[in-house]
């Protein structure tokens, strides 16, 4: 395989009369229930972190409590179909799946990390589970290893060129979490941002690649931000801080540069879906309702599509709707004076 031979939105429930100081209450944003042409997708078990195709025509995502499987694994769609199948098939879980080509997949596991230390590893973190990275076929048949460092390495964000195709991801080694790069022609790992009292998180590259996000978090005062890293100039700027409770990164494929993020902000009891466009410093509530929203995916065609989770009854099933058109006012009053204008 190519890159192994390389080796390596009608309102409803706005919100709750009992929120405080919210400042997307009086936001009018479609509960996506609600929203013509929403499609759910999955329907067994537990299900998790989509991602689209590059032609839009298929979905990856994880999926746990089945009947042939308690842990997570991986599974596709075929949307033009509504065929799902097994992807793979791991003694321990398989889970942050991507697409890096038609035929290839990355993914998360936890299968080896557990089986070489398993008395080390007996009572682990569940948000940061022992794990590396994987490429695969579209079977689980050919698989290679491309992470052997003891920790987390999972949430991979695959970065496709001719020459240089890396791919960037979060690594927990001992008490820190940071962002890493790994370069598939070469092999090495190289450190891009970690500090002893921040943990960093769900990083996602803007269109040009020329910069990454993260979310991130003060261990020591607990507040958490949006930092945006030039990988020229290796110079980070906040984007957004002090909000609430930041995840699931996901930049558009297409220009302009918007970010997609799940929160559960200050004064609410549920995540939901949010979009920042960093050239004109403008937020903007994507969905929210009764339910917590998780793990946004815009897909990559002129009508853009987002997929995304959402938790019912403790379990999250996976659904797709057209991108709205218009998502509303800025949060920010200063961007909506200068949107006006």
């Amino acid at each position: 395989m190519k890159w192994i031979q390389w080796k390596v939105a009608g309102v409803f429930f706005l919100l709750s009369a009992c929120t405080h100081l919210s400042v997307t209450k009086d936001v009018l944003t479609s509960d996506f229930l609600l929203t013509k042409n929403t499609k759910q997708i999955t329907f067994l078990g537990d299900n998790d972190h989509p991602r689209f195709s590059e032609d839009g025509k298929r979905l990856i995502y994880s999926s746990r409590s089945r009947a042939s499987h308690k842990g997570w694994q991986v599974y596709e769609m075929d949307l033009e179909n509504n065929k799902e199948r097994r992807v793979t098939f791991s003694d321990g879980d398989a889970f942050d799946a991507i697409y890096i080509s038609k035929s290839e997949i990355l993914y998360a596991s936890t299968t080896d990390e557990i089986k070489e230390s398993p008395l080390l590893n007996k009572n682990f973190d569940k948000e940061f589970p022992p794990s590396d990275l994987y490429m695969s076929d579209l079977y689980g048949t050919n698989i290679l290893r491309v992470t052997q460092q003891p920790g987390f390495d999972a949430q991979p964000f695959f970065v496709s060129h001719a020459t240089r195709p890396s791919i960037f991801f979060t690594s927990r080694r001992g008490e820190l979490s940071g962002i890493y790069r790994l370069d598939l022609k070469k092999v090495p790992v190289s450190l891009i941002s970690a500090e002893k009292e921040k943990e960093k998180r769900f990083p996602a590259i803007t269109p040009d690649r020329s910069q990454v996000a993260w979310a991130e978090k003060n261990l020591k005062t607990g507040e958490e931000s949006l930092v945006l890293y030039n990988l020229k100039t290796k110079i980070p700027f906040m984007l957004k801080s002090n909000e609430g409770n930041y995840r699931d990164l996901f930049f558009s494929p297409r220009n302009p540069q918007r970010l997609f993020y799940s929160i559960l902000r200050k004064g609410e009891k549920r995540y939901q879906i949010e979009v920042y466009d960093i050239d004109k410093q403008c937020t903007q509530v994507v969905f929210k309702g009764n339910d917590s929203l998780f793990s946004p995916a815009i897909s990559n065609e002129e009508t853009e599509r987002v997929a995304f989770s959402r938790l019912f009854q403790d379990k999250k099933q996976i659904y797709i709707v057209n991108l709205p058109v218009d998502l509303g006012p800025c949060l920010e009053p200063a961007a909506q004076a200068t949107l006006k204008e």
